[in-house]
């Protein structure tokens, strides 16, 4: 699997190379580098991606790159994000390819209840009436 995050590192660089730096990027942009590279893949890692995002193999190769693009131009995909996916860390990189939008990857927080206060304890968090403190202990019955 790590040759294969490589192989995506090297798709993105390959298809951010051809960006010009300047402040307003053409919106047409030729992805033909980066659906080049994703056909040397490996077939294996190509099913792989492509059951990732849910789509046929045969529309992969663009509509990776497509998101790729979208992504690199939107600011989502940045640098800094291919280094964390050198790194194996947390990146946006892989809600990007997917298909889904910022608002899915966070889920909304729970509605505050004033009478309430949310606490974090050794099981979870809980719930105390707000005119309790939250128990140092982490157990709301201590």
């Amino acid at each position: 699997m790590k040759n294969a995050i490589f192989l995506l590192l090297a798709a993105a660089i390959v298809f951010t190379g051809g960006q010009s730096s300047q402040a307003a990027p053409k919106r047409e942009q030729n992805p033909d580098g980066c659906i080049s590279a994703v056909h040397l893949w490996s077939i294996t890692f190509k099913h792989e991606i492509a059951s990732f995002m849910g789509v046929s193999q045969e529309r992969m190769p663009a509509l990776f790159c497509q998101r790729l693009g979208e992504g690199i131009r939107s600011g989502r995909i940045t640098y800094s994000d291919l280094n964390r996916l050198q790194l194996d860390q947390s990146t946006e990189i892989w809600l990007v390819i997917k298909g889904k939008s910022k608002a899915a990857a966070r889920p909304a927080p729970a509605p505050r209840n004033p009478n309430f206060r949310t606490c974090h304890g050794i099981t979870g968090t809980f719930q105390i009436p707000a005119s309790r403190k939250c128990p140092l202990s982490g157990y709301a019955n201590n």
